[in-house]
């Protein structure tokens, strides 16, 4: 049986912290690719340098079950139409989307966040100041789920990542208390057997 597909979009400035969970969680049931909108290496806010697997150009929508968003540096994709109409089919599909921090802000440029409620690690002024977020719709809340769209502030990324999991697939306890930090069942097992 084939693999489920997941995307991880990438760009120059990504805080590849904030996926770390998420990405860590999905390989067990996902191929993930990486997607940019060229086919240059982007280098994260931390100076990890990542190639792209593909571009959104290259990116067949129907063959992904998941898209994840990381938040980071805005610039490099402030204006990116390109962007923003791919993700807006990849929402109308009904797939997955999860969005993280500022990555949000993709989601809002694509009209996705329009009538839902939704979460982002911007604060009230830059939202206006950017000019396509609902306010209304705003929940101050580590995580926001709305049908098959996850919302998160940046350091809710742990919980984003056992959340956007589990929207996709089984998630096992021991699992979630790996990465929450509460305990790790394998050591425990090994420890109990010694």
């Amino acid at each position: 049986m084939a693999r489920s597909k997941a995307l991880l979009f990438i760009f120059e400035g990504y805080c590849e912290f904030e996926i770390s969970v998420a990405i860590a969680m999905l390989r067990t049931t996902h191929d993930l690719h990486t997607v940019a909108m060229t086919d240059k290496p982007c280098r994260s806010e931390s100076g990890l340098n990542t190639l792209p697997d593909l571009t959104i150009q290259q990116g067949v929508l129907d063959d992904y079950d998941v898209l994840v968003i990381p938040g980071g540096d805005l610039a490099p994709i402030a204006e990116a139409e390109e962007l923003f109409e791919w993700v807006a089919q990849f929402a109308e599909r009904g797939k997955v989307i999860g969005a993280i921090c500022s990555g949000a802000y993709v989601l809002a440029k694509a009209n996705v966040l329009k009538n839902r409620p939704y979460t982002v690690t911007l604060a009230e002024e830059q939202r206006n100041f950017l000019g396509c977020f609902t306010e209304e719709n705003f929940k101050y809340e580590p995580v926001v789920i709305h049908n098959h769209i996850i919302t998160a502030q940046g350091h809710a990324f742990v919980e984003f990542g056992i959340k956007l999991n589990e929207m996709v697939r089984d998630v096992k306890p021991e699992q979630s208390d790996f990465y929450r930090g509460i305990r790790n069942a394998m050591m425990e097992k090994n420890i109990a057997q010694s």
